[in-house]
């Protein structure tokens, strides 16, 4: 009778520990999923996504989707094309964008703070927005329809613990940001978040695809022309054509300097532009031109035109620069050994190519980075060095003796 009791009062225990284990665990999945609920920022899909609006004080850039071509547009420059890979990558960050903690704001001081306050909540009543002392980056998410995806700020970077050091140097750096996301009731929250979206500018500039050739390589011919004052052609400066699989030097007559000749194309193989120009004038004098055909049927015409920036520096030159890109498949070369159906599916590759170089480029003129063009000026020719005259200075001292 007594181990009958035994074996009961065992059992109720046991069933009685299940019963607060099993509620502990569901108090804190509880906790943790109101946790969750509480720092959950807006969900949208990065794909959704139609329109961003970036603003900072009196900056705005304002990126669209083309969906006739599938492209990022910038409003700003006139619609050209956006640098893809930079929207995406904001455009995914912010979706997967995590907060770390929620702030307690209790006044306008601590979103000051945190720089984390718009225009509108800073104008003194009556007066219009002063955009010149508003701080914090807005982005502004939006559908097909138009409709709010997200609207988000970006406050004062969070400062690591420790200084990252170069040498001696300490260097602070940033391991997050602050953050103010508005939601559909008008209501605002503000986190910490491990990201810091440095790419996230207001800048248009920032935001264009610039100028590059994205394979300049195995070069079929290039050459460079100039048009001095008073022509009314353009003379050679230089040209670079191949034979028998080798480059030679055709003008100016020498021997090539196969480095000098690389060089030029590694400096186009980078970003070389810095700016559209919007509504360039009319009076611009293209003078010198770089040519270049290559062998994978792409052929590029980058002319140069002196300009005036205001600010700019003064001892020097600003060039516009307007590249027109052109392909032609029956000009692809074969590799050794490629298949036709490998070597039509590369000309199909290089086809798409060219349509997103061209309209990166074709009739649009852009600020060229300084030093390109004397870059691709300079002939491509080796200098031979030679043995440098005998001064007086190396003639032998008076009364020195002559050496047996």
């Amino acid at each position: 009778m007594k181990k009958r009791r035994v074996l009961i009062i065992l059992f109720l225990v046991a069933v009685t520990a299940l019963a607060v284990v099993s509620e502990l665990r569901l108090r804190r999945e509880s906790a943790s999923n109101a946790a969750s609920a509480r720092l959950a920022l807006p969900e949208f899909r990065p794909e959704e996504v139609r329109s961003l609006e970036i603003s900072w004080r009196t900056q705005k850039s304002t990126l669209g989707f083309v969906q006739d071509g599938g492209y990022w547009a910038v409003k700003e420059r006139a619609g050209a094309q956006a640098a893809s890979a930079q929207v995406a990558d904001l455009l995914e960050g912010l979706a997967k964008a995590a907060p770390l903690k929620e702030l307690e704001i209790s006044g306008m001081d601590d979103l000051k703070d945190l720089n984390l306050v718009s225009p509108e909540e800073i104008a003194v009543p009556g007066a219009a927005p002063d955009l010149k002392n508003a701080e914090g980056i807005l982005a502004v998410l939006r559908d097909a329809n138009g409709a709010e995806l997200l609207r988000i700020m970006l406050g004062r970077g969070h400062t690591r613990l420790a200084a990252d050091r170069i040498g001696n140097l300490a260097v602070q750096g940033y391991d997050g940001r602050y953050i103010r996301v508005w939601y559909p009731d008008k209501s605002s929250r503000v986190f910490l978040i491990s990201r810091v979206f440095e790419k996230c500018v207001p800048n248009p500039r920032q935001w264009l695809e610039p100028l590059f050739l994205s394979k300049p390589e195995n070069p079929v011919y290039a050459r460079f022309q100039r048009k001095r004052p008073g022509a009314e052609t353009a003379s050679v400066v230089w040209f670079v054509n191949t034979a028998k699989d080798k480059f030679q030097l055709v003008v100016p007559s020498g021997e090539l300097d196969l480095e000098a000749f690389s060089q030029k194309f590694a400096a186009l193989a980078a970003p070389f532009s810095v700016d559209l120009v919007n509504n360039p004038p009319k009076e611009l004098q293209f003078n010198d031109a770089f040519q270049a055909v290559m062998g994978d049927g792409f052929a590029y015409l980058l002319e140069f035109a002196k300009v005036e920036v205001e600010g700019g520096e003064e001892d020097a030159d600003v060039y516009a620069g307007r590249l027109t890109v052109s392909f032609d498949p029956e000009n692809v070369h074969r590799l050794i050994g490629e298949p036709d159906d490998a070597f039509e599916r590369r000309k199909k590759q290089l086809a798409a190519r060219a349509e997103y170089e061209k309209r990166t480029a074709n009739g649009r003129v852009f600020l060229l980075k300084t030093g390109l063009l004397e870059i691709l000026a300079q002939p491509p020719v080796r200098i031979l060095k030679t043995a440098a005259p005998r001064t007086s200075s190396d003639a032998a001292p008076s009364g020195a003796k002559k050496e047996e």
